[in-house]
């Protein structure tokens, strides 16, 4: 750990120096064990990049379908190009009914919760890289808690294009379903201000074990979108904001509860670089609704 030591401390010398390196946004990738075969997909998402920075680690399993989302603090040294990550805290959502306990994740991959990350950025042509290692909070555990491997790229995620209805009368499903919205009570997640801008980033995962939840989503009580299945890799949209109403509402319309009750979801919300991450929980009684209001 000695050599970790100085280097951040060597690094921390200089601060944030250099050329500074567009960072937002998502990376993908995967994270290794050096004692087993296991392979983990990581998604990670910066929402703004000074010399400190936060997001979101997404951390999904292949084999069990269990996805963590880990709230994250890091500092950038832009003179070496070394990012170091910080895990503040852990959303482990087991659903009920779940065969896995809690700190599963951990288990599987042989490390115990917490621990920071080294991560350095690299650039070839087009392709953006971080690669590096995570290391345990523990003290004098090389042997028990070897390093594990990470490597991601940064990607843009593909958008979902939405279509903004025009009042035209429902088809008969569609009037089912939403009469069930409408008979269901709306649980206020966030009241977020909105301010100078025509549109809001939206990236939904599915939160616990993948299981097959599916949503739908409504903005101002018309549906925008349907049969939307929530998985480990996030679906971006991007929601257009009715300037003419004082609070736009986009609610979560649990269409099914997946194979473990009830729906959940993360939700990261993003504007003008701020991102903030909430966890929803939908079921047959009651919807999750985001509030924005403006502030013009």
């Amino acid at each position: 750990m000695r050599w970790l030591l100085a280097i951040l401390l060597w690094a921390g010398g200089y601060g944030f120096t250099g050329q500074a390196q567009d960072l937002t946004g998502q990376w993908t990738g995967d994270v290794t064990n050096s004692l087993s075969d296991r392979r983990h997909k990581l998604v990670l998402t910066i929402s703004s990049v000074d010399s400190t920075f936060g997001g979101v680690l997404h951390w999904y399993s292949p084999e069990s379908h269990y996805i963590r989302h880990i709230i994250i603090s890091g500092r950038y040294y832009g003179h070496d190009s070394i990012l170091t990550i910080r895990e503040d805290s852990v959303a482990e959502s087991r659903p009920e009914g779940g065969n896995e306990a809690p700190g599963y994740l951990e288990q599987a991959m042989g490390r115990p919760a917490g621990g920071f990350y080294i991560l350095y950025y690299k650039r070839e042509g087009h392709r953006q890289m971080l690669e590096g290692h995570w290391h345990s909070p523990e003290k004098n555990n090389t042997d028990k808690h070897p390093g594990l491997s990470i490597y991601l790229e940064k990607k843009a995620p593909p958008f979902i294009p939405l279509v903004v209805p025009s009042h035209k009368k429902k088809d008969s499903t569609q009037q089912k379903q939403f009469d069930a919205f409408l008979g269901r009570s709306s649980v206020i997640a966030a009241h977020i201000p909105v301010r100078g801008t025509d549109s809001i980033r939206i990236d939904l995962y599915d939160n616990g074990e993948i299981d097959g939840d599916s949503v739908s989503l409504y903005l101002n009580n018309e549906l925008i979108l349907a049969h939307l299945k929530l998985t480990a890799q996030a679906k971006t949209l991007i929601i257009p904001i009715d300037k003419s109403l004082p609070v736009n509402k986009l609610i979560l319309f649990a269409e099914n509860l997946g194979k473990l009750p009830p729906n959940t979801a993360l939700m990261e919300v993003t504007i003008h670089g701020k991102t903030y991450e909430l966890f929803l929980s939908t079921d047959y009684k009651r919807n999750a609704s985001v509030e924005f209001s403006l502030q013009e």
